[in-house]
């Protein structure tokens, strides 16, 4: 079952609040206009295995991301692709080399050749988190 844009905001919005809601709290934080409609995502979620339910009657995230959310990491409440994290810091270490060490030019084409499969990764991963957030819409 794929996760859509609305669950994916909910889940984000519960992993930002750090506690257990009722159904009525998530509704608020939402912003629905019935509990009905919280409910149901609630419960969707809950099948997806991101959240789960209290012994109080009450919902709270899960930390571990599902399967189809593994490639990805969640920092201050933005899910990005773990390749652009990785392509991000192996690109800083070697532009700082290349402007510390002035290395000859083939190495630095060998370095740029062993980043770019991070980046077209995290290009990928991108793509997918942008077309899993429109399917839901």
């Amino acid at each position: 079952m794929p996760i859509g844009r609305e669950e994916l905001e909910a889940y984000l919005r519960l992993r930002r609040l750090g506690r257990s809601v009722t159904v009525r709290g998530f509704q608020r934080l939402m912003g629905y206009s019935s509990p009905g409609q919280a409910e149901r995502v609630l419960k969707r979620l809950e099948r997806l295995g991101l959240i789960e339910k209290t012994p109080f009657s009450e919902y709270i995230a899960k930390n571990e991301l599902p399967p189809e959310l593994s490639a990805y990491i969640i920092i201050k409440g933005y899910v990005l692709p773990r390749a652009l994290v990785y392509a991000t810091y192996v690109t800083a270490t070697i532009v700082t080399y290349a402007l510390l060490a002035k290395p000859p030019e083939p190495l630095l084409l060998l370095l740029a050749a062993l980043v770019a499969p991070y980046w077209l990764e995290a290009l990928r991963g991108l793509r997918m988190l942008k077309s899993l957030r429109k399917e839901g819409a």
